[in-house]
């Protein structure tokens, strides 16, 4: 039997860059999106047991579903039938560490995780590309965190293209406490074909300094609507900007969490206390992705 790390990272999801190209017939959107990972996320452990099972803790327990609504509950039960319907067992715990809402992709991070726990604990054998397709009908977003690495996704989120050499990333992720809907997010756009990411150079992500300076021209096409629906991401992309060091503010995904860049984690670790003392009700977190 393998050998089971006692808990596995559902590493929370950072959309640098987002663009809508185009609005498909059966009414989803075709986007293109430039992805880091953070060293930070929810945990998910797995043990054997004869029956499955979720259990749920963590400071934002109460932002995650239990039982046949739970994603992580959803991807085991597809990996299950995926791999030949056996029935199998196994107890799972997810500590919930990222709260719901933020853009940083909680919930699929977390069904990726399972995916990739499970496939280890089953002793399965499949790929990443295998684990990503049983994910992507529960959410778009799932089979980006299977990969969990710097990438690129088109279509839907089910076309992935690895980005090598992507440098770590200082940076600050801020939730302002208060989330919006993806669908109505999506729905209030008025463009939805939208230019394509610039086209990635040799050395454009070379450095962190090269990463800002390729995101420069690039945007997150969501975000105006986002911030029309709540202006609290208005307030967390401000007081970002206003920190010292940051070389970009955005947000994240459809949000309501946002980003900030800079040049080194002494610099993000400042940010996220001069944040945090300020918003004492927003969550801060300093992280190093990549």
């Amino acid at each position: 039997m393998p050998a089971l790390p006692a808990r596995w990272l559902a590493a929370a999801k950072i959309n640098l860059a987002l663009h809508v190209t185009a609005q498909r017939p059966d009414g989803y959107h075709d986007l293109e999106s430039l992805v880091v990972f953070a060293d930070l996320g929810d945990a998910v452990s797995v043990s054997r047991a004869d029956t499955l099972s979720l259990e749920v803790s963590g400071p934002f327990a109460a932002h995650a579903p239990g039982g046949p609504e739970n994603l992580g509950w959803r991807a085991a039960l597809a990996l299950d039938r995926a791999a030949g319907n056996g029935g199998r067992g196994a107890a799972i715990a997810l500590s919930k560490e990222i709260p719901a809402g933020t853009g940083f992709g909680g919930g699929s991070a977390d069904a990726a995780t399972v995916l990739i726990a499970l496939n280890t604990l089953w002793d399965l054998g499949l790929s990443n590309r295998e684990l990503a397709g049983i994910g992507a009908p529960l959410g778009a977003d799932i089979a980006m965190c299977v990969h969990s690495r710097a990438l690129l996704a088109g279509g839907v989120g089910d076309a992935i293209e690895a980005v090598p050499g992507m440098p770590p990333l200082s940076m600050l992720l801020v939730w302002p406490g208060r989330s919006v809907s993806t669908p109505a997010v999506f729905r209030a756009l008025t463009e939805r074909s939208n230019p394509p990411l610039p086209k990635l150079g040799a050395d454009w992500l070379r450095t962190p300094a090269a990463v800002v300076d390729y995101l420069s021209g690039t945007r997150n096409d969501l975000e105006p609507v986002a911030r029309s629906l709540e202006p609290a991401i208005s307030d967390a992309l401000d007081a970002i900007a206003a920190t010292s060091g940051c070389a970009l503010a955005r947000m994240s995904g459809s949000g309501a969490g946002c980003f900030g860049i800079y040049p080194d984690m002494d610099q993000a670790r400042a940010a996220a206390v001069e944040i945090g003392c300020a918003y004492p009700d927003w969550w801060v977190r300093a992280t190093l992705a990549s």
